[in-house]
């Protein structure tokens, strides 16, 4: 496992090579704009101690902070994604309605009436809950085990629209996602 950061875009600057999990980066570097993943899965965290929103990245480089669909430059720490595997998943409500996954799907309404997800089972391996479709917005990365209410994986609100296994080529969907985005405000500009 290895991730290497760097405090200016496009791999300048300052930087910190890691190869492991770090609750305060802060010491390394006072920001984050650009990121090589040399092996394994991370989840980065915008505050130190392993809290404040995730992203969660693999194998890649990012050449800045949007690429891995970071709101700014801050990173303050950083772990590794140990259970990396097929796995299986299974989302369930209050009310025993549940809904069981093995595979991405861009929303949840594809195969579930619900708007809200208030507790989630992990069977195994790891999975990312994007609180938009299509692979948007604030990350939540979940490993296996249960979940008895959305705040134990650290959200606000149980809006979960896509699921992904964390294993599953997100990069490719993000990059895909903002060269969409940059076709429309082109457009529109």
């Amino acid at each position: 496992f290895q991730i290497v950061f760097f405090e200016d875009r496009d791999f300048r600057g300052k930087f910190y090579d890691c190869k492991g999990d770090s609750p305060d980066l802060h010491g390394f570097i006072h920001r984050c704009n650009s990121v090589k993943v040399e092996a394994g899965w991370w989840v980065l965290y915008e505050r130190d101690n392993f809290t404040g929103y995730q992203y969660v990245i693999g194998p890649g480089e990012y050449n800045e902070y949007r690429h891995w669909m970071g709101f700014n430059d801050c990173v303050r720490s950083c772990r590794i994604i140990k259970n990396v595997s097929r796995q299986r998943k299974r989302k369930r409500e209050n009310t025993n309605t549940s809904l069981e996954l093995t595979d991405n799907m861009k929303t949840v309404q594809e195969k579930w009436l619900r708007q809200e997800v208030q507790s989630c089972k992990v069977l195994a391996g790891s999975w990312v809950f994007f609180e938009h479709p299509n692979f948007c917005g604030r990350q939540y990365l979940l490993e296996k085990g249960e979940y008895r209410h959305h705040s134990e994986w650290g959200a606000l609100k149980g809006n979960v629209e896509t699921p992904s296994r964390s294993t599953n080529g997100i990069k490719p969907t993000i990059s895909d996602s903002f060269e969409k985005l940059r076709h429309v405000f082109h457009h529109m500009f």
